[in-house]
């Protein structure tokens, strides 16, 4: 079998190279020449992977259509915001009849505040030459760094209907455990907002706030991800899974976590947010999704305290140790509202 994976990041590496235990040929693409480059011709990774030799049957290409050609999956692990872009020129490249598509990526379309599912859908559900295709997503506490050593991990194959139990299948071995769930909305949403509170968490952290404080915030920030997913149509126990609250888990304690390392950056005021942002490496999806949580909660008329709180941090000025203080002071209630 053949994979294709859209990506050559940590994570796109990190699975690539799960993937090439499974399957016999794994292309992955990328717009990086350089990268590309030492891939296809070292089988490393130097830029994120410095040292970790990658299998042979692990390729990369800068071409789109023959990273893709006679592909039995293709594998979106891309910045969210470059999602649509890349799904419009792959709906012209000769894609195999049926060939599901399945998403990585965590996060929502900022200007349509739409799931990467959707705007996959919107531009692949029929490619050019009128074949379809499913549409999945493939999210939970997954850090590359970890996925990429065979450190054993969990995730959750969401998609729509049936059909998904053939291809979890060919996703699961020995260290990677795949679950599925027909609530594609819930898990999405749940994948995505985590990385706000996950800043919420680094921005205390960098303040020297304890384990307290780091347990307040997540707690109180996994009602917030379970409030609006609800309201948008999620499942309860969604959020309580792998998607919702194991990967919030992960991704607010872990050093590898980069919207909590964001976080702690930021609340140690050495560089303005922005200027933080600009000079990451990688994107710092959190950043994104507090934009969108607002606009949505607005638009659903949802409280979501602690994101306002993390917005104003970033783009208005505000110290992280106002937000916190602001937040302990907030009118009292019940646990459960």
């Amino acid at each position: 079998m053949k994979a294709a994976v859209l990506g050559t990041g940590s994570w796109g590496t990190g699975f690539g190279r799960h993937l090439a235990s499974l399957w016999s040929e794994v292309v992955m693409w990328g717009v990086d020449p350089a990268q590309v480059a030492a891939i296809a011709t070292t089988h490393a990774n130097p830029d994120y992977f410095p040292g970790l030799q990658l299998p042979p049957n692990l390729t990369a290409t800068l071409d789109l259509a023959a990273a893709v050609a006679g592909a039995d999956a293709v594998f979106v692990v891309l910045p969210s915001q470059a999602v649509r872009a890349v799904a419009s020129r792959l709906r012209t490249c000769d894609l195999r009849p049926g060939c599901p598509i399945v998403c990585l990526s965590k996060g929502l379309e900022l200007d349509t505040l739409k799931r990467l599912s959707t705007v996959l859908e919107e531009e692949l559900c029929h490619d050019a030459a009128g074949g379809s295709h499913r549409i999945g997503v493939l999210l939970g506490p997954s850090h590359a760094e970890e996925v990429v050593l065979g450190m054993p991990t969990a995730l959750v194959l969401a998609g729509r209907g049936d059909g998904w139990h053939a291809l979890q299948g060919h996703l699961a071995g020995p260290k990677l455990r795949v679950y599925t769930n027909h609530d594609l909305l819930g898990v999405e949403i749940a994948a995505a907002f985590k990385n706000v509170i996950a800043i919420a968490v680094g921005m205390c952290d960098g303040l020297g706030y304890g384990d307290n404080t780091r347990g307040a915030v997540m707690t109180r920030g996994l009602k917030e991800l379970a409030r609006l997913g609800i309201a948008l149509g999620g499942r309860f126990d969604t959020f309580y899974g792998l998607s919702g609250i194991g990967d919030l888990i992960t991704t607010c304690t872990s050093r590898h976590s980069r919207n909590r390392n964001f976080g702690e950056a930021v609340a140690r005021g050495d560089h303005d947010p922005q200027e933080i942002l600009r000079d990451a490496k990688q994107v710092v999806e959190g950043a994104v999704m507090t934009q969108a949580a607002l606009k949505l909660s607005a638009k659903h008329q949802i409280e979501l305290p602690i994101t306002q709180e993390v917005h104003r941090v970033l783009y208005s000025g505000k110290t992280a140790a106002q937000a916190m203080q602001d937040l302990m002071e907030r009118s009292l209630r019940s646990e459960l509202e």
